[in-house]
């Protein structure tokens, strides 16, 4: 005698293949009813300001919490810049100050030691120097005073429409995967 066969559990392809959609769920509530979500305890999504063109290539202003360097390499990453461009880019953030972006008068890097260090060539290097800077990565200052009075000095900066991405994508939930 055998015994009778245990009963089959349905797959979603054995729904797909009676024609029966399946029922959405309904959005779960991000709040108590009745209470804004200041008194529930839950953060309300960050809204990334609308920028025109030129304010969104304007240096961004980092607040007290914010490190340059962590938000400039979030930043680099999610940029939709040519590789040469990040690569030099992610050069040159470590040689800059971690805090601000500024490099010393003394250790601005020539086109050949960047050419070095990142295995580009002196061509590459010149057009990355010019993607960062056309897309506000990168900005030149003349230096007033010192030997090196009246030359241009680099200085990196993260781009507002950049820091503004930074700053939505960083206020997710954490467990929120979605982009």
């Amino acid at each position: 005698m055998t015994a009778p066969a245990p009963a089959r559990i349905p797959t979603p392809g054995d729904i797909a293949a009676r024609g029966q959609a399946p029922k959405p769920t309904p959005p779960r509530a991000r709040t108590a009813p009745g209470r804004p979500a200041a008194e529930s305890g839950e953060r309300k999504p960050y809204e990334p300001q609308k920028l025109t063109a030129e304010q969104a290539i304007a240096p961004g202003k980092l607040t007290k919490k914010e490190h340059f360097r962590k938000y400039f390499l979030f930043g680099l990453r999610g940029s939709r810049m040519p590789p040469h461009a990040r690569l030099v880019g992610h050069d040159l953030m470590w040689r800059a100050s971690h805090a601000t972006g500024q490099m010393s008068p003394n250790l601005q890097p020539t086109v050949e030691a960047l050419a070095h260090a990142t295995g580009l060539t002196t061509g590459q290097v010149d057009v990355a120097l010019q993607v960062l800077h056309t897309r506000g990565w990168l900005h030149y200052r003349r230096l007033q005073e010192g030997a090196r009075a009246g030359q241009k000095a680099m200085v990196l900066a993260i781009p507002a429409a950049a820091l503004e991405q930074i700053r939505a994508q960083d206020k997710r939930p954490r467990g929120d995967l979605s982009r």
